[in-house]
């Protein structure tokens, strides 16, 4: 018996991110779409930082695009006239979200991934993914969209993780009891942290022995195929 069957679990959702692929090409890629408009992203990451860890662990209600537009724009700039907002939304697209998305044409998915996809789905267990950032076209790009009818992205509710907002809607979506919900991820305070404060059990994707609470740690992708079945 593997961990699935041994705690009933009807559901797993996963982080993107960091999860299915290497941290350090996201990272990159923001920082590539970044470069030409340098202020402007050096402002927002401190201002999403700040609403990170005001919220952190805490249940909130949704923001509108709006909404989160204007606290982003007091946090950036101390000011959030309606021009500023607007400017804030376009330009966000422009810099982070449109040119990012362009940037995920070639990526790759850790091995192993599929594989465990495919068990999960042949075994009809939910599926879904939760993410900070816009899904977009990267489920596609590693191939692996078709395994997700259940695709959802913090800037949905203007709250990110570990606030505990996003994983309240992940729950309210894939219609299942909470500890009967694995959530995967490779942040120990953003996914592990905020999924378990939610009711979650949590799977870490982490290359350190001990590290905090989570009901699964693995190395590796073909580690959790084995932990999982």
């Amino acid at each position: 018996m593997g961990f699935l069957a041994d705690n009933s679990i009807q559901a797993v959702a996963f982080d993107i991110d960091g999860t299915f692929y290497p941290l350090w090409k996201t990272q990159l890629r923001v920082a590539l779409a970044s470069l030409s408009s340098l202020p402007f992203a050096m402002n927002y990451n401190k201002a999403r930082q700040r609403v990170r860890t005001e919220d952190s662990f805490l249940s909130l209600p949704p923001l509108s695009e709006k909404e989160r537009g204007e606290r982003m724009c007091r946090y950036m700039w101390d000011r959030s006239e309606e021009e500023d907002i607007e400017y804030f939304i376009q330009k966000e697209k422009k810099v982070f979200f449109t040119r990012y998305e362009k940037s995920f044409s070639s990526i790759k998915a850790y091995d192993g991934v599929e594989n465990v996809l495919s068990k999960l789905e042949e075994r009809e267990i939910k599926l879904g993914v939760l993410s900070d950032f816009p899904v977009g076209s990267k489920l596609k790009a590693m191939g692996i969209d078709k395994y997700f009818p259940l695709q959802l992205s913090s800037e949905d509710w203007g709250r990110y993780k570990p606030c505990l907002t996003p994983f309240e809607m992940l729950i309210s979506q894939i219609k299942e009891e909470p500890h009967a919900i694995l959530y995967v991820g490779d942040s120990l305070r953003k996914d592990i942290e905020g999924a378990k404060r939610a009711g979650l059990r949590t799977a870490l994707l982490s290359k350190k022995e001990e590290l905090g609470s989570a009901d699964i740690v693995f190395r590796d992708w073909s580690e959790l195929d084995r932990v999982l079945f």
